[in-house]
C-alpha cells in the first residue's frame, strides 16, 4: 500500500510540473482538435527561431478521432521534400546511450522528461551520418528533408543523412 501512495504522489507531482493541472486559456487545441499555436509572448521556453520551423507552423494539422493526426502540407513545404536543409533545434535522444545517430530535433528545448516535446510539426525525427552526443544548447544540422505522413507516431518531417554544422 505504501509503494501505491508513493507512486500516486510522485504522479501527481509529475503532472504538476508539466503543468497539466492549470492549462491557460492559450490551450494549443481548440475545440474543433485543430491545433493552434501558443501565443507570441506567452512563455519563457527557449525555441529556434529557424525559418524552415515558422513554414511547418504554417502546414494545418488536426487531431482524427483514434488520436493519431493528419496534416496538410502547405506548398513552400511541399517544394523541400527530397532537398537538403539545413535547420537548428534541440537534441532529444530516442534511447539512452552516450552517443546515437536516431533522435528527435525539437523546435523548442526539453522542459521537463515528462512532457511531450511540442506540437507533431515542431518536430523532426533526425537519421545522422556518424554517431553524436547530446548536446543541451542549440545544434544546426544539414540533411536531406523526406515528408512523412505518420499521423500514428506523430512524424511528419524526417532528416537523412544529418550531419552538425
Amino acid at each position: 500500500m505504501l509503494r501505491f501512495f508513493q507512486f500516486i504522489c510522485i504522479a501527481l507531482f509529475s503532472v504538476g510540473i508539466c503543468g497539466f493541472m492549470n492549462q491557460s486559456d492559450n490551450s494549443r487545441f481548440s475545440g474543433s482538435n485543430e491545433y493552434k499555436p501558443p501565443s507570441p509572448g506567452g512563455g519563457g521556453v527557449m525555441q529556434s527561431d529557424d525559418q524552415i520551423w515558422k513554414s511547418f507552423a504554417k502546414c494545418k494539422m488536426k487531431m482524427d478521432q483514434d488520436l493519431s493526426y493528419t496534416i496538410t502540407y502547405t506548398p513552400s513545404i511541399k517544394v523541400m521534400n527530397g532537398k537538403n536543409v539545413t535547420l537548428s533545434g534541440f537534441m532529444l535522444p530516442l534511447e539512452p546511450k552516450d552517443k546515437f545517430s536516431h533522435f528527435l530535433l525539437s523546435k523548442n528545448a526539453p522542459t521537463c522528461a515528462y512532457c511531450p516535446p511540442g506540437a507533431p510539426n515542431e518536430i523532426v525525427e533526425v537519421f545522422s551520418t556518424k554517431q553524436m552526443s547530446w548536446k543541451e544548447n542549440l545544434i544546426t544540422l544539414s540533411g536531406t528533408l523526406v515528408l512523412v505522413n505518420d499521423g500514428k507516431k506523430g512524424v511528419f518531417f524526417r532528416m537523412k543523412d544529418a550531419v552538425e554544422r
